[in-house]
């Protein structure tokens, strides 16, 4: 089986985190490498879940803020889930 060498640039640290880690797993570094790249094929994909960062609008925090600031001036901050549930419950029968 022919071979071909790899190159990635990572930071330094980041190196040395992974070298001491595989270490202490009884793993070097290229053969941490190999097993993430067979465990890849063998899955069709990368072998753990990649998820993105929620991310929050600027309008969704001032939304948030707003709606901090209504509660603290009527009084409303700060209640339990099941007065939230009949603030709800209220209102709902208020409205219909």
């Amino acid at each position: 089986m022919s071979t071909t060498t790899l190159q990635i640039r990572v930071e330094d640290s980041l190196k040395e985190q992974a070298m001491a880690l595989f270490e202490r797993l009884g793993l070097d570094l290229p053969t941490a490498i190999r097993i993430f790249l067979k465990k890849s094929v063998s899955e069709n994909g990368v072998p753990f879940e990649i998820k993105e960062k929620p991310r929050v609008s600027i309008a969704g925090l001032e939304a948030l803020y707003a709606l901090n600031a209504e509660a603290v001036r009527t009084g409303k901050a700060g209640l339990t889930e099941e007065e939230i549930e009949a603030e709800i419950a209220l209102a709902h029968a208020e409205n219909n």
